[in-house]
């Protein structure tokens, strides 16, 4: 199933469009590498936890949208996009969003056009020009 509960807090919103947007990079290549699960797990959620956001909120989001963008790229995309633009407004929640997407560009030690065109999506959603990220 490609759908993830779509979370009911301002915090789990956050958790949920910032490790969206990490694994929406990680898998637009259409894989999603161990080196890549490694820095979310050990990188993104060790250390770079958006303020008002706890690690527990990160680590739940996580294999729910996991799952989702290995069982249907596109749909999880389109939910992750939508949660993006709540947090648009959002000075540290946008900060943390755009860290969490260039965080995956760099987790595999390449960027390939897939992962280009995901960094456009997440920087429209975000009210961002192309290319901003």
């Amino acid at each position: 199933m490609a759908n993830f509960e779509k979370p009911t807090t301002e915090a789990g919103i956050i958790a949920h469009a910032v490790c969206g947007a990490y694994l929406m990079v990680a898998f637009s290549d259409g894989k999603y590498a161990q080196a890549e699960k490694v820095r979310m797990v050990h990188g993104l959620l060790a250390k770079d936890v958006p303020a008002g956001v706890a690690k527990a909120d990160l680590e739940e989001a996580l294999p729910a949208i996991e799952k989702a963008f290995a069982a249907d790229y596109e749909t999880a995309a389109k939910r992750v996009l939508e949660l993006i633009a709540l947090v648009s407004g959002n000075g540290i929640a946008k900060r943390a969003v755009i860290h969490a997407a260039q965080t995956a560009v760099v987790a595999d030690n390449a960027i390939v056009a897939q992962e280009a065109g995901a960094l456009d999506r997440i920087s429209d959603a975000l009210g961002l020009k192309k290319g901003a990220i």
